[in-house]
C-alpha cells in the first residue's frame, strides 16, 4: 500500500471518531448544564466544550451562541464538527478506490447532513437534532466499515486511526471535566454536584450503565477513572483502544518483528506500562497522569507516521 493511501485511511478513521466525540460531548455538556443550579457552573460547562475541542475564541467572554456555533458548524474553525467531517470525507475521497461503495455513500450522507444543516436552526432549536444525527451517521459509517471491507491493510489503518483518536478523546474529555469538577469544589456545596459531574463524564462516553454493572455501585471518582482508563474489555476505555492499536499494527506487520527499536516494540512498551498502572500510582495528581498518557499517545502517532506515512 502507498504511504499516501495509508495516511489518508488513518486520518479518515481519526476524523470520523473525532466528530462523534465532539457531537456527544457538546450534547451532554449543554443539556446537563441547563439543570445546574449555579450560573457560574453553566458558564464553566460551556467553556469546557471549547477546552475539549481545543478551540480558542477571540472574545474573552463568548456567548452561548458563539460557543455552540464555533464547535458545531464553524467551517473556519479546524476543530469544529463540520471541519472534522469535511476533512474525513476529503481523506475518504482520496482513497475512494480502497473503500466499498457502501462506506463512501454513508460518509457522503454524513457530510451532506452536517454541511447542509441550517445554521439558524442549529443556533436556536436544532442542537439536539444536529448532535444526535451526527452520532447516528457516525455509527452507520463505522457499521459499513465493519460490514463491507476486507480485513486487509485498508481496514487495519482505518481501525488504528479510530482507536488512536478514541483514546485521545477519552482523555481530553476527562481532562475537561476534571476542570469542571475543580470549579464545583470551589463552590463548597457538598458532594452531590461533584457526583453529578462523574455521571456526566460517563454519559459523554456512553459508559454509565456498564460502569454500574462492572462495579455493582453508583459512579464515583475512583470507579469512573478506573473504568475509563484501565478496563480492558470496554470499548470506551483507554486500555481497550491502545490494545487494538497494537493488535492492528501486528496484523499489518505479519512478520511480527518486535525487536528493540521496532514500531511494535515501542508501542508495546507504552501499552504494557499503562496496563499495569493503578489508581494508587497517581491518585494525588490525576490530571498530570492523564496529560502524561496523552503525550505518550501522541508519541505513538509520531512513530506510526515515521514508520508508514513519510512520503
Amino acid at each position: 500500500m502507498l504511504s499516501r493511501v495509508a495516511d489518508n485511511l488513518f486520518w479518515m478513521g481519526r476524523y470520523l471518531e473525532r466528530s462523534e466525540h465532539l457531537a456527544r460531548f457538546l450534547n451532554v455538556q449543554y443539556f446537563s448544564s441547563i439543570e445546574l443550579p449555579y450560573p457560574q457552573m453553566r458558564e464553566q460547562a460551556l467553556l469546557s466544550v471549547l477546552n475539549m475541542a481545543g478551540t480558542e475564541l477571540e472574545n474573552d467572554k463568548p456567548t452561548e451562541e458563539e460557543i455552540l456555533f464555533s464547535v458545531g458548524l464553524d467551517g473556519d474553525n479546524p476543530a469544529s464538527i463540520l471541519s472534522a467531517v469535511y476533512s474525513g470525507r476529503e481523506n475518504a475521497r482520496s482513497v475512494r478506490d480502497s473503500l466499498s461503495t457502501e462506506v463512501w455513500e454513508a460518509f457522503n450522507k454524513y457530510y451532506l447532513f452536517v454541511s447542509d444543516y441550517p445554521v439558524s436552526v442549529y443556533k436556536t432549536k436544532g442542537l439536539d437534532n444536529f448532535t444526535t444525527g451526527s452520532i447516528n451517521h457516525c455509527a452507520i459509517v463505522k457499521g459499513k466499515i465493519h460490514q463491507t471491507l476486507l480485513r486487509n491493510e485498508t481496514f487495519h489503518f482505518l481501525q488504528i486511526g479510530k482507536h488512536i483518536e478514541r483514546a485521545i478523546q477519552i482523555i481530553r474529555i476527562m481532562l475537561s471535566k476534571m476542570a469542571d469538577i475543580n470549579e464545583v469544589n470551589k463552590l463548597k456545596v457538598g458532594s452531590t454536584l461533584e457526583l453529578q459531574q462523574w455521571n456526566i463524564i460517563l454519559d459523554c462516553l456512553e459508559a454509565k450503565d456498564m460502569c454500574r454493572k462492572h462495579y455493582h455501585s453508583l459512579p464515583n471518582k475512583h470507579n469512573t477513572i478506573d473504568f475509563l482508563l484501565f478496563t480492558p474489555n470496554f470499548p470506551f476505555s483507554v486500555a481497550y483502544n491502545l490494545g487494538f492499536v497494537y493488535k492492528h499494527l501486528q496484523l499489518i506487520n505479519k512478520a511480527k518483528d518486535e525487536k528493540p527499536g521496532s514500531l511494535e516494540f515501542k508501542v508495546g512498551k507504552v501499552i504494557n506500562d499503562f496496563r499495569y498502572r493503578e489508581m494508587e500510582d497517581f491518585k494525588d495528581d490525576i490530571p498530570s497522569f492523564l496529560q502524561e498518557t496523552l503525550d505518550k499517545i501522541y508519541l505513538i502517532c509520531n512513530e506510526i507516521h515515521n514508520e508508514y506515512f513519510k512520503y
